[in-house]
């Protein structure tokens, strides 16, 4: 009984350290993406996270999240990002070990064209805040 339970269990935990995740950037369903320009339709918070599992300060992401944002000891700082910042999609990742969510786990990366603190390490974002807290910003053909 001891083994079945423990059988059981090790899909739940290992859901529960951290996760890796593919780029899918040339898939055509995520390839729209990349390039294009977004602003954000609200304020919101970008925080520096520790990815060591001992939350030491190197490796590091940044996160862009809804405020008011979280906490713990993974989070290393964090800063407003006002609305109307300009941020511009560089690729789309894909969770490859996410089991138990229902649908995939999505993050884009980008890049802050707005605010160039954020430049020394990667900057993601849920690929849910583009359509529900971001506007796409419609960019002209330079040839015209």
């Amino acid at each position: 009984m001891t083994r079945f339970i423990a059988t059981l269990m090790l899909p739940l935990l290992a859901g529960c350290g951290f996760v890796s995740y593919e780029d899918v950037s040339h898939e055509p369903e995520y390839s729209m993406y990349v390039g294009k320009q977004y602003k954000t339709k609200e304020d919101m918070q970008i925080y520096r996270i520790s990815m060591e599992r001992n939350y030491g300060p190197s490796p590091s992401i940044y996160e862009i999240v809804r405020s008011p944002g979280f906490g713990g000891s993974e989070a290393l700082s964090r800063d407003d990002l006002p609305e109307g910042s300009v941020l511009q999609i560089l690729a789309v990742k894909r969770c490859k070990d996410c089991y138990l969510d229902e649908e995939p786990r999505m993050h884009v990366v980008v890049r802050l064209a707005s605010d160039r603190r954020f430049d020394d390490w990667e900057v993601q974002a849920d690929m849910g805040l583009l359509s529900s807290h971001m506007q796409a910003i419609q960019q002209t053909d330079s040839r015209e």
